[in-house]
């Protein structure tokens, strides 16, 4: 409140700048011609905001307002500002005489002072991610502060504006340099693709090399030509074998074209058939008939020797056609040769062509751009323009009322939840299911509520006492809620085991271990299973003084066998359930030792009944070691630990020593829970927060 009544009201305007996205089109232009990667948008951004709060854009605001040191928009000097003064006035003194004059280094002086203050109440930022600029000016005047903002902004353009001017200028010289290279290297790529071209012999006619087409031609004359050679050769050999083996009746069919063989033919059957016809009249030996077989010899000589003669002629045209096929072969072989030399060089012809098409198509976008630089100069744009101008401010900026009032509290708010956090680290003990999952990787069974004794009925000597009894009297309470869900892990874990022998152990004593055993075993029975309840701890029978049972039989020498396991038991009636006290008598040696396994089996076999559960009260494993002795025969072992009392890391070491507990070890139960403590802890997530829902509605009866 101090601070608000003292503090000078101070006044903000502000005034906003957007970028255009070209962002000096020329330069951009450019770069991507030259394959060089445009600036990020962040990059534009950061680099405007200090051009717009640089020295030059500052000193452009003094000299157009007429700024003094005597303005309402500045506040007194600070030490800084001395000692800028002061500096610069020792460096002056320093100087040789004529380098800076005293008016030269006065005027200085009061420029560096007015920029101090002017940058000192000066806040250019971006507006979120966007292209925003916004400049905030702060002052005592409210129309001073408004008159500054916006000469920031005209002289920010203006500085874009000459800026813009003069890199088109570079660009342009730049880009009618680089087009000119280009022209000439496009003119020279073309020039030695032509050259190549033409000392290769790389004519092309319809889209394709002469040798090429050449290749193909031949290579089709050659196929046609091989057909026909193989045909000739074919006629050739039939009518050679015709004449070889004499074959008249083959080598008729073989020249039915030739007429002279067509009419030896058409004698020789009509001689045939008249000596045919002659010998079946006259006989083989008449003068006839002989006569007849000479002419039919006589033909038969001019047939072969006309089939000769079209041999001949068959045998030559086969020659001629090999002759063909040979010379048409040798020149294909010579177009081969050509033709992958033309190939080759054709490889090397494609490389000039791309590079000549590639130079020209540079050539082109360089001459566009230079042309667009060109008519830029005679029109030039700013990369920016205002988006509102500052006006004067109605309220004060600083200080913040508002803001101050609200951090005074935050902070107290904050000193209060650090003070909390500190006293919640330095709470080490067990609060949460969380705390069970994370300190000691063991599920958490459940919560069981803290029993008032108010909410107990009054117990009646040589009866056990009612807590013990409390799940039996309670069955639809979150207590025996918690229970019943101990039993559905331990039927989940050990469905094949039969007996299942559960024991359960705390770190400590006192810690409400033998009560969560005798209800836990009570609301099995309850349910019609034969359950046997052990009390194991020989040294503190907390669960047989509880039921009201006396410590069992003495042996001083500790060798005396035990009874049967029958003579032993005790029964609760509502239930049906067997519970064994402790076996030994204070001043028995055997107290010491504890109920060993081989104790524990020759007492369960000793039994004539089965059991489905045998639930087994043992020891503490923090100051005794004995529940170790019965690790070998025990299942399961749920820990009971008692709610914010019992440490952390006491049982998380404790577990780490007894591995053969830890490695068993089905759940964890917190036990006397309390429930208007645990919604501070708690949170809608997690199992404790819906226990507590439970249990609050158990106590009103179950009424929504």
């Amino acid at each position: 409140m101090i601070y608000l009544m003292s503090a000078t009201p101070l006044y903000t305007a502000s005034a906003t700048i957007i970028l255009e996205s070209r962002q000096v089109r020329a330069v951009h232009d450019v770069s991507t011609l030259s394959d060089a990667s445009p600036n990020d948008t962040a990059e534009i951004v950061e680099s405007q905001l200090e051009v717009l709060g640089s020295q030059k854009v500052g000193l452009a605001v003094i000299k157009t307002l007429n700024l003094s040191a005597d303005d309402p928009a500045f506040t007194k000097p600070k030490r800084t500002d001395l000692i800028l003064s002061w500096g610069m006035a020792k460096l002056a003194a320093l100087l040789p005489a004529g380098h800076l004059a005293a008016d030269a280094d006065s005027a200085l002086i009061r420029q560096l002072k007015l920029l101090g203050a002017l940058q000192r109440n000066l806040i250019v930022s971006r507006v979120g991610h966007s292209l925003v600029l916004q400049v905030d000016y702060t002052s005592p005047s409210a129309s001073r502060a408004a008159d500054i903002a916006n000469a920031y902004t005209n002289a920010y353009l203006l500085e874009q504006l000459s800026a813009g001017a003069s890199e088109t200028r570079h660009a342009q010289n730049w880009l009618k340099q680089r087009t000119e290279e280009l022209r000439r290297l496009s003119i020279e790529d073309d020039f030695a693709a032509q050259k190549f071209r033409a000392e290769h012999n790389l004519i092309e006619t319809k889209g394709a090399l002469v040798s090429e087409q050449q290749l193909n031609e031949m290579t089709s004359q050659l196929v046609a030509q091989r057909s026909a050679t193989e045909e000739a050769k074919a006629r050739y050999l039939r009518i050679k074998t015709v004449i070889d083996t004499n074959q008249t009746d083959s080598a008729v069919t073989e020249s039915l074209a030739n007429p002279v063989v067509n009419e030896l033919r058409t004698k020789y059957l009509d001689s045939s058939k008249r000596m045919i016809d002659l010998e079946r009249k006259l006989g083989p030996n008449h003068t006839t008939v002989v006569d007849l077989k000479n002419t039919l010899a006589e033909f038969k000589a001019q047939l072969f020797q006309e089939l000769a003669r079209i041999a001949e002629t068959y045998r030559s045209d086969y020659d001629v056609a090999t002759a063909r096929e040979k010379a048409l072969a040798d020149n294909l072989a010579r177009q081969q040769k050509i033709a992958v030399t033309a190939n080759d060089a054709q490889v090397q012809l494609r490389q000039l062509v791309q590079k000549a098409e590639s130079d020209k198509n540079l050539y082109q976008a360089f001459m566009q751009r230079y042309q667009e630089t060109a008519q830029q100069e005679g029109y030039p744009l700013t990369d920016a323009h205002v988006v509102s101008e500052a006006t004067r401010p109605l309220q004060p900026s600083h200080p913040r009322t508002p803001v101050v009032l609200a951090l005074s509290l935050i902070l107290g708010i904050i000193g209060g939840a650090g003070a909390a956090i500190l006293r919640e680290r330095s709470d080490r003990v067990f609060r949460t299911v969380e705390q069970v999952r994370e300190e000691l990787g063991a599920d958490a069974l459940g919560l069981l509520p803290i029993i008032s004794e108010g909410s107990l009925p009054h117990a009646i000597p040589g009866d056990p006492a009612p807590i013990m009894r409390y799940a039996i009297d309670n069955r639809v309470s979150a207590f025996a809620e918690t229970l019943r869900a101990a039993q559905v892990a331990t039927d989940h874990a050990l469905r094949e085991r039969s007996p299942k022998v559960i024991g359960l152990v705390s770190l400590l004593p006192n810690e409400g271990k033998s009560t969560v055993a005798k209800n836990f075993a009570s609301l099995l029975a309850l349910q019609g299973a034969s359950t046997l309840l052990v009390d194991a701890d020989t040294r503190n029978p907390a669960l047989t003084r509880a039921m009201g049972y006396g410590r069992g039989h003495s042996s001083q020498t500790g060798t005396s066998a035990l009874p049967p396991l029958s003579k032993l038991l005790r029964r609760e009636l509502d239930t049906n359930l067997l519970i064994l006290p402790c076996l030994y008598v204070r001043d028995d040696p055997r107290v010491a030792e504890g109920l060993t396994a081989t104790v524990f089996r020759t007492l369960v076999q000793s039994s004539d009944r089965s059991f489905d559960y045998i639930v087994v009260d043992l020891p503490p494993i923090g100051p005794v070691v004995s529940a170790r002795g019965l690790a070998a025969v025990v299942d399961a072992f749920i820990l009971v630990v008692e709610w914010g009392a019992t440490s952390r890391g006491a049982v998380r070491a404790a577990l780490a020593r007894h591995l053969t507990i830890s490695e068993k070890l089905l759940g964890v139960i917190l036990n006397k829970v309390d429930m208007k403590k645990l919604k501070v802890y708690e949170h809608f997530g997690s199992d404790g927060y819906y226990h507590r829902h439970y249990e609050n509605y158990y106590n009103r009866g179950g009424r929504d």
